[in-house]
């Protein structure tokens, strides 16, 4: 397990969404959708990833932003998301996604968890041992560990511990036999978070 103390689309259409800037239905939809992906070579489809990701946040009690970015934090493959944002890898997608629609804290989660990956195998020796087979072969393609200066500069962000536990939901999202919340029970939490509303995240 991987616990911290004191890193294939999305079949969407981009016309089926009611407006360019994403409404939290639009979101639901696109995550519903989900379920008939593959991710990547692991036993679970995209949805059942990304409900494991927030259900773990969720039951570590976390507040509203860190499980919607937990929920969100792969949207970034989405084909309706790109099609808005432009190609590019799907955790910088994913960020312009939450910076629009959430907070800047939500991009900066959801933008860091690859980097994080890199940044937990090169603090974290135990950490790679419990990596799945195609986490280590992506690990290669996203450059390997950091270097000391990539964990300084790592360390040196307001939430690093932030991102790197979001990360180490990431990688325990993977079980294709776990229960999880259906997608319905997101609905309020992501209302109280979108852009505009009064609960929203400051930052």
């Amino acid at each position: 397990s991987c616990r911290l103390s004191d890193g294939d689309p999305l079949h969407e259409r981009p016309d089926v969404l009611s407006s360019p800037h994403f409404s939290v239905s639009d979101t639901l939809g696109i995550l519903r959708l989900a379920a008939e992906s593959p991710y990547e070579d692991e036993a679970v489809n995209q949805l059942q990833h990304a409900l494991q990701t927030a259900q773990q946040a969720r039951d570590a009690g976390s507040d509203d932003v860190m499980v919607a970015a937990a929920l969100l934090h792969d949207i970034g493959r989405a084909p309706a998301v790109l099609g808005y944002y432009g190609e590019g890898v799907h955790e910088y997608v994913g960020a312009k996604f939450c910076a629009e629609h959430i907070s800047e804290r939500a991009a900066y989660l959801v933008g860091q968890h690859v980097p994080a990956k890199r940044y937990l195998v090169a603090t974290h020796p135990a950490y790679g041992d419990n990596l799945s087979a195609a986490s280590i072969r992506s690990l290669t393609r996203q450059g390997g560990p950091m270097t000391p200066a990539e964990v300084a500069q790592f360390q040196a962000h307001e939430f690093p511990k932030d991102a790197a536990q979001l990360r180490c939901w990431d990688d325990g999202a993977k079980d294709r036999t776990a229960i999880t919340d259906d997608l319905s029970s997101y609905e309020d939490l992501l209302y109280r978070v979108w852009s505009g509303s009064t609960s929203a995240d400051p930052t």
